[in-house]
C-alpha cells in the first residue's frame, strides 16, 4: 500500500465483523425490527410504507462501495461453511447486490461506516423486485411482509429461499 502512495488505517474490529480488507467489510446483524418504506410507482406494497418489520439475520457486503446482503437461516454469528439464503427484500438482485437508487451510502468500507450503511439501506425507498421468488412464504413477497407488518414476532427463518452459497463464497464474491 505505500508503495502505491496510500496507507490502511488500523481498526479494532468489533464482534460483528466477519472479513475486512482495504475496500471491503462483511459483517453480520442478528434477528431485529426496522422500518422500512415502500415507494412502488403500481402501488404495491402501498400499506406496507413506514411500517416497523420483524427482520431475519442478515450478512452484509460492502465491496469497492457496492452493497450486497444475504440472509441466515439461523439467528446466530455464522461460519465461513455457514449455508446462506435469498435476503427476502425489493431493489436486489439475484447475487444480492442492492440497486442503491434513493439510498444515502457512505464513501467507506470501514467499521465506523456500518450502521450508516444499515441505515442508508432501512431509510431507502424499496421500490421493484429484481428478481421473481424472494420467499417461500405461500402468500409470496406480498404476503410475507403483509403479515409482519407492525408485528413483534421474530421472522419467519422456514420462508427463506436456502442457497448453497457459503458466507465463504460471499466474501469472496464466488457464485454458486
Amino acid at each position: 500500500m505505500r508503495s502505491l502512495g496510500g496507507s490502511v488505517q488500523a481498526e479494532v474490529l468489533p464482534a460483528n465483523t466477519l472479513a475486512k480488507a482495504d475496500r471491503m467489510i462483511v459483517w453480520w446483524t442478528p434477528a431485529q425490527r426496522r422500518q422500512m418504506f415502500y415507494e412502488n410507482s403500481e402501488g404495491k406494497a402501498a400499506e406496507l410504507n413506514g411500517r416497523f418489520f420483524p427482520q431475519p439475520p442478515l450478512v452484509w457486503k460492502v465491496s469497492n462501495g457496492e452493497l450486497c446482503i444475504r440472509a441466515l437461516a439461523e439467528n446466530k454469528r455464522p461460519e465461513t461453511s455457514t449455508k446462506l439464503a435469498v435476503a427476502p427484500f425489493w431493489n436486489l438482485s439475484d447475487d444480492g447486490r442492492v440497486c442503491t437508487g434513493t439510498m444515502q451510502r457512505p464513501d467507506s468500507a470501514s467499521v465506523s461506516s456500518i450502521s450508516a450503511w444499515e441505515r442508508g439501506f432501512y431509510e431507502s425507498a424499496f421500490t421493484h423486485a429484481n428478481v421473481g421468488r424472494l420467499t417461500r412464504h405461500e402468500g409470496g413477497f406480498d404476503g410475507l411482509w403483509s403479515s409482519l407488518a407492525g408485528r413483534r414476532n421474530r421472522f419467519p427463518l422456514d420462508t427463506l429461499i436456502a442457497l448453497p452459497q457459503t458466507v465463504s463464497q460471499f466474501v469472496r464474491g464466488e457464485r454458486n
